[in-house]
């Protein structure tokens, strides 16, 4: 499918980039940019050559990096209304995807580019990152309609949350690690090289296996100790894997039917 609004990139060693490409607008987020995100995962989805994906902004012009400003409140004076419920259902959809998303995050990253990288399963950002969250500040709402504030507290924590989307704060890349809303931190220039590394390194494992961890981690923090426990213990049978006692005790049988 050809994209007007971002690139979609596959690659031979498992790993897809998925770059919002509007720098002449911050990469912000129009009802065209999430169609054609739920176009490119679609292909993510249906593509079993596609273990991983990254989700990035493409540069402005200037070559500064940024992820994106969020929603674009210009496009609606040129006519391209939103459409009711897509951005939450996108995200939400990014987020509920059985394949791993890393958000590679630099530069300007707000309001609906935070819902958008919150979405994914990991967030790794540049030293020049600008994080913040701008819905009370621009919008008069401080909740965010495609699942701000709620991602907010479960990944930095409800304080940390209230400090963010009530004051409009800017964070830098080293707060963004330390409150929890990234698991890493990198130089701008060796950012998209650190994200791949890590991309790499979840596309060796077995994919089974990488679904029934995500369907059981993006579930967990919803269940009681001993839900959890019991839904660990049925995952294996939904998704289709041995566990390495299964696999060793079939083996074991095997050659004892062999003699």
């Amino acid at each position: 499918m050809a994209y007007e609004t971002i690139r979609f990139e596959r690659r031979d060693d498992g790993i897809a980039i998925l770059t919002l490409n509007r720098p002449q607008r911050l990469n912000a987020i129009n009802r065209i940019v999430l169609t054609e995100i739920d176009a490119a995962l679609d292909e993510i989805e249906r593509d079993d050559a596609i273990r991983v994906f990254l989700i990035t902004g493409a540069p402005r012009a200037d070559g500064r990096p940024c992820f994106s400003a969020g929603f674009d409140l210009k496009s609606v004076s040129e006519g391209i209304l939103p459409e009711k419920g897509l951005g939450q259902r996108v995200t939400d959809r990014l987020d509920d995807l059985l394949k791993p998303s890393i958000a590679v995050v630099d530069g300007v990253c707000s309001t609906g580019g935070g819902e958008l990288a919150m979405a994914a399963d990991l967030r790794v950002v540049g030293a020049k990152l600008e994080l913040s969250d701008w819905h009370l500040q621009n919008l008069g709402t401080g909740l965010g309609e495609w699942g701000a504030a709620t991602r907010w507290a479960r990944l930095a924590g409800a304080q940390k949350a209230k400090e963010v989307m009530l004051t409009g704060r800017v964070l830098g890349a080293a707060e963004a690690v330390s409150c929890g809303w990234a698991v890493a931190q990198h130089p701008s220039e060796r950012l998209l090289d650190a994200a791949l590394e890590m991309a790499r390194a979840i596309a060796g494992m077995n994919p089974k296996g990488v679904r029934m961890t995500l369907l059981h981690l993006d579930r967990t923090e919803d269940m009681t100790r001993e839900q959890s426990l019991r839904w660990s213990l049925e995952l294996p049978k939904i998704v289709g894997v041995k566990t390495a006692i299964e696999e060793k005790a079939d083996a074991v049988l095997g050659r004892i039917k062999e003699r």
